[in-house]
């Protein structure tokens, strides 16, 4: 087993400091200039009083995120109450999972009439960041329906700055009161990241950044001795990442210590189709 440091300064070579650095658990990927031209813009709108027109041109300069409408100029944000708290949201999603582990989860696809609906809007009542694994999708495995949850997915459940960025939306401008980090048993992605911490094993180009984030979760798995490394580095690294959530961003941060959300993380089990919460 090679040092924690020099393995990720090795995996790290060539990539941009800011990378290396969350992969390490201290910090997320710098922010691109588009998304510090919007917070500037917010800071001003909220602070610096200033005339109708000047506001929307403001607001103008700033192009919206798929899917959100943009607001009328009032001077005063209103943010969507929460259909449900954290914890109800919490018991749908464990009620969901406890009828598809039976094998009695509804496939009725939506009607026209709801899908007419979505098209005005969305109003998820949970946030799971999930695996790209084709087995493990959020919607089924919590026996929901169209509109009723927020996905990020990528292969181990990582989040970097653009999915940071998508869980912020779901939660601020979407009023979801739950973030799940959803990881699996199995995990293809983390059986790469323990077989480079293990085994040396050589990964190449976006294999290599995809692992980069789940060596730490290996690293602290092994300090345990797990009879099962990959399983354990599988559950320590949803939990690592629903931690890192929880301070990564001063709203989320502000939600979790008002108890208007909850971040938790969570196991699939591939062959009994429960999902275990840490919770």
């Amino acid at each position: 087993m090679v040092s924690r440091r020099s393995l990720l300064g090795v995996l790290g070579a060539g990539l941009a400091a800011p990378a290396l650095a969350y992969a390490e658990g201290m910090s997320l990927p710098a922010v691109t200039p588009k998304a510090r031209k919007a917070r500037r813009v917010t800071k001003a709108l909220a602070t610096q009083p200033t005339d109708k027109a000047a506001l929307e041109k403001a607001v103008a300069s700033v192009p919206p995120m798929e899917g959100h409408e943009p607001v009328a100029v009032s001077g005063v944000h209103v943010e969507p109450a929460p259909a449900v708290s954290p914890d109800e949201a919490l018991g749908r999603l464990k009620h969901g999972n406890a009828i598809f582990a039976r094998g009695g989860a509804s496939l009725v696809l939506p009607s026209a009439a709801r899908i007419s609906e979505l098209a005005g809007g969305q109003r998820p009542f949970a946030v799971v960041v999930g695996c790209s694994d084709s087995r493990t999708a959020p919607e089924l495995i919590f026996d929901c329906n169209l509109g009723e949850l927020f996905i990020v997915r990528v292969a181990g459940s990582t989040v970097g700055a653009e999915g940071l960025g998508s869980i912020l939306y779901a939660v601020e401008h979407l009023g979801a009161p739950l973030v799940v980090v959803l990881g699996h048993t199995k995990c293809g992605a983390v059986g790469a990241a323990v077989d480079v911490a293990t085994k040396h094993a050589h990964l190449h180009g976006a294999l290599q950044d995809m692992v980069l984030p789940i060596l730490p979760a290996v690293f602290d798995a092994d300090a345990e001795h797990p009879a099962d490394l990959q399983d354990a580095a599988i559950r320590r690294n949803a939990r690592n990442i629903a931690n890192r959530l929880k301070v990564a961003d001063g709203t989320l941060a502000e939600r979790v210590a008002q108890g208007r959300l909850k971040i938790v993380s969570a196991c699939y089990d591939l062959a009994t189709a429960q999902v275990k919460f840490d919770v």
